[in-house]
């Protein structure tokens, strides 16, 4: 595992799963992906829950076991969920036994306020992953959760990857980022004895409503200028964590009645220190066509990776050509986080 130098921390859904499928054998041989197994989805015509916590895991299953290698390993984390379901069956453990049955290698993410009763029961098979959120600092000492989860569990540090997330990271807070960021990673006890050790944020907003309709708006990545830091703060660091995003994606769902939603075509295109946003009109209004247009407009860009750099990078070309239908938002997502997880590990490998 410790060939891995990317974390992609990605939401449990079609774009996102189908993304991965799409990968390069090269590629996905060095990457760890977390999935996130979304919320309960909710029906707002009749104002009740539209799933079930079993349903989730039984879709997660399914998508995992579809676009994913069973020779590689994968982190899975349902804090989107009840702890518990139907009675008394805990969540995380009912997905890594549906894996684990399957033949995969799933390795659950434990939270700093994961309960002593599921520590004591949690179903793993030899590594587990402690994900520390920055705001848990305000209510938990981390060492010492760190310690209880542990010792419940019955595991040593060095079968535990640690991640420590930063989530959501306002560009003009780059340098009160930094120092918090190297305090916190100094005050982790052992942290040369964890199995590995990422750090993750990203600077990608909740929605594009800043992005003008018609246009083309830059993003600049803060996590890869956080991430250099901790390169050039090498002496200062006990470790220096490897690199974990949220790829084309803020951490936090918006949730919002489809019936009041405005979806307009766009494209997320990342580059070295940027995301690009190609943004048209409303769908509804402009129709999908609008998508091939856009691919023109990142082919002609200056910034394009050119047709063989990924699949996603094919799929713009295509569209540029007026190849195959224009997509919807779903593909788009999975074209966009395709070329995004081969632009990091390049990025990351060179």
């Amino acid at each position: 595992m410790n060939n891995k130098i990317y974390m992609p921390i990605l939401k449990g859904k079609k774009g996102e799963f189908d993304a991965l499928k799409t990968l390069e054998h090269d590629v996905k041989s060095l990457i760890l992906p977390l999935i996130e197994v979304p919320s309960i989805p909710w029906d707002y015509v009749n104002d009740r829950e539209n799933s079930t916590i079993e349903k989730q895991i039984v879709s997660t299953v399914k998508s995992i076991t579809t676009v994913w290698n069973d020779n590689y390993e994968i982190l899975v984390d349902t804090k989107n969920l009840d702890e518990r379901f139907d009675g008394n069956k805990a969540t995380i453990n009912t997905l890594m036994e549906g894996l684990i049955e399957e033949k995969f290698k799933p390795i659950p993410v434990i939270h700093i306020n994961t309960s002593s009763d599921l520590l004591e029961e949690l179903v793993y098979q030899e590594n587990i992953c402690i994900r520390v959120n920055f705001e848990d600092q305000e209510d938990f000492d981390i060492n010492e959760e760190i310690a209880r989860i542990t010792e419940t569990i019955g595991c040593d540090l060095s079968k535990v990857i640690l991640l420590l997330d930063m989530n959501y990271l306002l560009p003009q807070n780059i340098h009160m980022a930094q120092v918090s960021s190297k305090a916190l990673i100094n005050s982790i006890n052992n942290l040369e004895q964890f199995k590995d050790f990422y750090f993750a944020s990203t600077s990608f907003p909740m929605n594009l409503s800043s992005c003008k309709t018609n246009s083309t708006t830059q993003i600049d990545r803060i996590e890869v200028v956080l991430n250099k830091y901790f390169i050039q703060q090498a002496e200062k660091l006990i470790r220096i964590p490897k690199f974990s995003d949220y790829v084309i994606s803020n951490p936090d769902i918006e949730e919002m009645d489809p019936r009041l939603m405005t979806i307009g075509a766009s494209i997320r295109y990342t580059t070295e220190n940027s995301w690009y946003i190609f943004k048209g009109a409303s769908i509804k209004k402009h129709g999908s066509e609008q998508y091939y247009e856009l691919s023109r407009n990142i082919a002609n860009s200056g910034i394009f990776s050119g047709e063989n750099f990924s699949w996603g990078d094919k799929q713009i070309n295509n569209k540029a050509n007026d190849i195959g239908g224009p997509g919807n938002s779903t593909t788009w997502r999975q074209i966009g986080t395709n070329h995004h997880i081969t632009f990091v590990v390049n990025q990351i490998s060179n």
